[in-house]
């Protein structure tokens, strides 16, 4: 976990350590755009399944996915969960 030193700032340190860290999540509302880090690399190929995009290095590991249309998964998650309540 995380502490704030406390004048409520991080450490060099600390913020190295979250940079370092993986997975990274960025989550852009505007653009109704997700993408998870999953380790560093340069992406070598891309393709899309079951509506994800994995981006992968050149040995084959995926090193990112990212989810275009966040807001339409979500709705879809939830008529999914309350089909199988009913």
């Amino acid at each position: 976990m995380v502490h704030n030193h406390r004048n409520g700032k991080f450490s060099k340190k600390i913020i190295k350590k979250m940079i370092d860290e993986f997975p990274r999540i960025h989550l852009d509302k505007m653009a109704d755009f997700a993408s998870i880090k999953l380790k560093n690399g340069i992406e070598a190929k891309s393709y899309i399944k079951d509506g994800f995009i994995f981006c992968e290095d050149k040995s084959g590991k995926i090193i990112e996915i990212q989810i275009l249309n966040l807001s339409k998964l979500k709705r879809l998650n939830k008529k999914n969960i309350n089909s199988d309540v009913a």
